[in-house]
C-alpha cells in the first residue's frame, strides 16, 4: 500500500487534526515517518493530546479501514500529485489533504454553478438551462448535490447528456443530503463523478459545507451563482473562487426579493453578470469558442407553440408563464433555452417576451 496515500487517510482520520496540522507533519516528517513515529516525536509538532490521536489512528488502522471500505465501494483515494489528482485543486491556496473520489472526473474546462436552496422558479430554470447549454458545448458542471440550484444544475447537465460532479460535504459512504441518492446515482451513471475531502464513512457537519465550496470553485474556470440571500452559504464559493483567481459571475435578479440580495451584491462588487449562455461560454472557454445550440423547437412543437402563443399578449414572468400554461417551470427550462437560441424569445431582467425584429 502507498506510504503517501496511507498516511494522509490516517491523518483524515483524526476529526480533531486540521488540514494545516496534518500538512506540517508530512513536510517535517515525510509519509513515511508519520506511519512509524512514536507520539513523542509527533509531539513536537503538535499538542500531545493530537499527536496520541494521531497515533492511536496509525496502530489502530484507521487509515487501512478507510481505504478498504472505499475500495469495496468503487471509490478510490487520490493524494495531491499522484495521477488522477485534478491539477486545478493543486493550484489552490488549501488543496486537499486527500480527494476520495467515485466514478471519473471528467477533463478539460468545468463551470460550477450553485445557489439557493430554496429558489424561485425562475431560479431553477435558469440553472437548469444554463448547465444544459454548457454541458451541451462539452463543459463539465459542477454541483454540490443540495437541493434547488444546485440539483437543478446536476439536473441540466444530464438533460444534455453531459458530465457533471457532485462534491460532497460528507464522506462518499454517506450521499448527503440524504435523499438526493437518486439524483447522485444517476450522475455516476451519466459518467460524472462524486468527490470528497472527508473520510468516506465521516458525516457532514455545520463547517464541512463552506469548506467544501472551495472544491467545487477550484475545479473550475468560473463560478456562477444563481440567487443567494445576503447569507447564503453559496456566497462562501464566490469568495474562495476570487481568492482562487476564478472568474466569477451572477444571475441578475428583482431587487425587491431577499433571496437576490446576495448575489446582487456580488454584481455591485465586481462579479461579471450572466445575461445569457454566451457569457458563461466566454467565461469558460474564451469568446471565440463555439456554442452548440440545442436541436431547435419545432415552430409546430406543442410546447413551443403555446410559450410562443401567451407571450404574444405581452412579457410575462417565468411563474407566470408557468401557471398558464399549467406546467412546472423546470418542464419549460429547455424550450425556453431553445426559443431562446433559435432567436423567438428574450429576457427582459426578469421576464420573457417575444424577440423584435432586428
Amino acid at each position: 500500500m502507498d506510504d503517501e496515500v496511507l498516511a494522509r487517510a490516517s491523518l483524515g482520520a483524526v476529526p480533531a487534526l486540521s488540514r494545516a496540522g496534518a500538512r506540517l507533519l508530512l513536510e517535517s516528517l515525510g509519509a513515511h515517518g508519520v506511519l512509524r513515529a512514536s507520539s513523542a516525536a509527533l509531539a513536537r509538532s503538535l499538542p500531545r493530546r493530537l499527536a496520541s490521536a494521531v497515533t492511536h489512528a496509525i496502530q489502530d488502522g484507521a487509515g487501512e479501514r478507510a481505504l478498504a471500505q472505499a475500495a469495496a465501494r468503487g471509490v478510490r483515494a487520490l493524494a495531491p500529485g499522484s495521477e488522477g489528482f485534478p491539477a486545478a485543486l493543486e493550484a489552490i491556496p488549501d488543496p486537499p489533504l486527500l480527494l476520495w473520489v467515485c466514478g471519473e472526473l471528467p477533463p478539460g474546462p468545468a463551470l460550477a454553478i450553485v445557489g439557493s436552496r430554496r429558489p424561485s422558479a425562475r431560479g431553477l430554470a435558469t440553472a437548469r438551462a444554463f448547465a444544459e447549454a454548457l454541458a451541451r458545448a462539452g463543459v463539465a458542471i459542477v454541483s454540490g448535490l443540495a437541493y434547488g440550484i444546485d440539483s437543478a444544475a446536476h439536473e441540466g447537465a444530464l438533460a444534455a447528456q453531459g458530465r457533471t460532479v457532485a462534491v460532497l460535504a460528507s464522506g462518499l459512504l454517506h450521499v448527503t443530503p440524504r435523499g438526493q441518492e437518486k439524483l447522485a446515482r444517476r450522475i455516476l451513471d451519466a459518467g460524472g463523478a462524486w468527490l470528497s475531502e472527508r473520510s468516506p464513512d465521516q458525516d457532514a457537519r455545520a463547517f464541512h459545507f463552506p469548506e467544501r465550496n472551495r472544491l467545487i470553485s477550484g475545479l473550475c474556470r468560473a463560478t456562477l451563482i444563481v440567487e443567494a440571500r445576503e447569507k447564503s452559504g453559496s456566497l462562501w464559493s464566490a469568495r474562495h473562487a476570487l481568492e482562487q483567481g476564478r472568474d466569477v459571475l451572477a444571475v441578475p435578479g428583482p431587487i425587491d426579493t431577499d433571496l437576490c440580495r446576495g448575489s446582487n451584491r456580488l454584481l455591485r462588487d465586481g462579479a461579471a453578470p450572466a445575461l445569457e449562455a454566451r457569457d458563461l461560454c466566454d467565461a469558460v472557454l474564451g469568446p471565440l469558442a463555439p456554442l452548440p445550440l440545442a436541436a431547435p423547437a419545432a415552430p409546430d412543437s406543442p410546447a413551443a407553440r403555446a410559450v410562443l402563443g401567451h407571450l404574444a399578449d405581452g412579457p410575462c414572468e417565468l411563474d407566470g408563464l408557468a401557471r398558464a400554461l399549467g406546467r412546472a417551470p423546470a418542464e419549460l427550462a429547455r424550450v425556453l433555452l431553445e426559443l431562446e437560441l433559435d432567436g423567438r424569445l428574450r429576457r427582459e431582467g426578469a421576464r420573457l417576451a417575444l424577440a423584435g425584429p432586428g
